[in-house]
């Protein structure tokens, strides 16, 4: 392979993984959020003073929202591929710029090369990267910025790139608040100076200026927002604050489990991550140091967050498939490795060719129709298997056994993934409230909400379901008779409303789920029981 194409193999490796079947697997809980408030900018008109059902959603910047709203408004708002592709699009440049980001460091197209195909191929990135959650902008923004400002750094037209640098980090923080900064930048720029000493003058002035100007372009919306709409604004903030001191509050010790989230480079992350070993298996000790540094105060800055989530580990990949890398190019280009090392690698990969054997059966017992895409799967892991095992133990060659497991991963994008959708979508009782819509035409009526909270049936519903608030008239209906959609049916719930002056007539269950119980993705907040709800006479005489 020519060193000079790796760019290009890169590139379309990286387009199979993050872009293949990217309409596939419902929208989750997070999606769903982001698709309503992007679909509410052009309906509604909230651009600056986004929304979610029609309700104010300050807890995150608008940069993401208004990007999937430009989509939505071109190929539709039910479009999962053109809602997802600036997510992916956005994860893409990440895998790109992260290339070349190893590039300046070492000067080593095949190390750049194989360090941006772990960091592609790792879970966490794929999972997160085909998802429209708005961390992903914040982190690709934050790594393109990075690019920029390492090569200000190096005093490579300095000022130009830290403008460049501090516009990009900018949109970082308008992507999802401060995140980006805190779990990248810092964490990065510790190990920078751990390896290569305290700033000088002029690059304490460059990197101020870069501040000033993320400063700048990062918190103007929050400003705005903060002038125009303070008592909501501060409210949100408050509830936002308290919500990540208290929800999915996890030990310190939970990210230790980090290198479950790197797939089928969960043994390497881990020998990568072994400094006194390392240090003395590269020809680049400071730069692989730098990385080993970014990767463990990513780890300590993240670990410092009350609410800890698996996704939360994204940016820890980045220098970590940095670290696996380096261990990686060193097996490939040393044919002289020590006894107990070559054993070590054997049995890694051994034990990745089994994993690839059992998936190839595996897939079989899927409670999913065996067609196209079942059979190539299972061909393309038995000959992952194949390839893998030939190079341990026959002709010994660490790289191909690498560049096999690349295969796999590509052959999952392109022929697994249909097969785990289908598996995931067995919900064979799904009715969704979206078949409402032609009952609401017929009679004329409008659909409203009552304790309820759905974010991925609004998206389905394509339109806002005023919520109804009891202990608030102007949320009452000005109808004498409505539909309403509820989550929590119970008598005592319902009777807040019958105490109003309605009377509620009970039509049938919706179910959006897409799982069948007992799946932990069949939740609660999909089912909705439909009622039809006519005011009493004193009821419409209320002013």
């Amino acid at each position: 392979m020519n060193q000079k194409n790796f760019l290009y193999w890169l590139a379309g490796i990286s387009a199979v993984l993050l872009f293949a079947h990217l309409g596939l697997f419902y929208a989750d809980i997070m999606e769903a959020r982001n698709f309503v408030s992007a679909r509410e900018m052009t309906d509604e008109g909230h651009w600056i003073f986004t929304t979610m059902n029609n309700v104010p959603r300050y807890e995150k910047p608008p940069l993401p929202t208004w990007l999937t709203a430009v989509m939505g408004e071109c190929f539709g708002f039910g479009n999962l591929v053109a809602l997802r592709f600036p997510a992916a699009l956005s994860c893409f440049l990440l895998v790109m710029y992260f290339y070349r980001i190893i590039f300046i460091f070492t000067e080593n197209r095949k190390l750049a090369f194989i360090s941006a195909l772990v960091l592609v191929t790792n879970f966490l990135v794929i999972y997160v990267g085909r998802r429209a959650n708005w961390d992903i902008f914040s982190y690709s923004f934050m790594v393109i910025g990075m690019y920029y400002f390492i090569l200000a750094l190096r005093n490579t037209r300095a000022f130009p790139n830290y403008l460049a640098a501090g516009i990009l980090f900018g949109l970082s923080v308008l992507s999802k608040g401060p995140t980006g900064p805190y779990v990248l930048l810092i964490p990065f720029y510790i190990g920078y100076v751990l390896v290569n000493g305290f700033p000088k003058r002029r690059e304490i002035l460059g990197i101020l200026f870069c501040a000033a100007v993320t400063l700048v372009i990062g918190f103007s919306w929050y400003l705005y927002i903060y002038a125009s709409d303070p008592e909501t604004f501060i409210a949100i903030m408050k509830k936002e604050a308290l919500a990540r001191e208290n929800r999915d509050v996890k030990p310190f010790t939970r990210y230790l489990s980090f290198p479950v989230q790197t797939g089928i480079w969960i043994l390497y992350s881990i020998v990568g991550l072994i400094f006194p070993m390392m240090k003395h298996r590269t020809s680049k000790p400071k730069i692989y140091m730098m990385f080993f540094y970014w990767t463990l105060f990513a780890l300590l800055f993240l670990s410092l967050v009350p609410s800890k989530k698996e996704r939360y580990l994204f940016p820890m990949m980045v220098p970590l498939a940095a670290t696996t890398g380096f261990y990686l190019y060193y097996i490939f280009r040393n044919p002289s490795l020590r006894k107990w090392e070559i054993n070590l690698n054997k049995a890694i990969f051994s034990i990745l060719g089994l994993v690839a054997i059992v998936l190839s059966a595996a897939v079989f017992f899927l409670p999913v129709k065996m067609d196209f895409y079942t059979v190539l799967f299972a061909v393309s892991c038995f000959a992952t298997a194949v390839v893998i095992l030939y190079s341990l133990y026959g002709k010994r060659n660490f790289e191909r056994a690498f560049f096999a497991l690349i295969f796999l991963m590509l052959s999952t994008g392109l022929f697994g993934i249909p097969i785990i959708d289908r598996a995931l979508s067995n919900n064979h009782d799904k009715k969704s409230l979206v078949s409402v819509k032609a009952v609401l035409k017929k009679e004329q009526r409008k659909l409203y909400s009552y304790s309820e909270y759905s974010p991925e049936v609004w998206f389905r519903y394509q339109e806002v379901i005023p919520e109804i608030l009891a202990d608030d008239p102007s949320t009452y209906p000005k109808e004498n008779i409505f539909y309403i959609a509820v989550n929590d049916n119970t008598k005592e719930n319902m009777q807040k409303l019958k105490k109003l002056g309605w009377q509620l007539q009970y039509i049938t269950k919706y179910d959006d789920n897409e799982a069948k119980a007992p799946s932990k993705n069949n939740v609660g907040r999909k089912i909705h029981y439909l009622y039809k709800v006519t005011k009493t006479t004193a009821a419409q005489n209320k002013p």
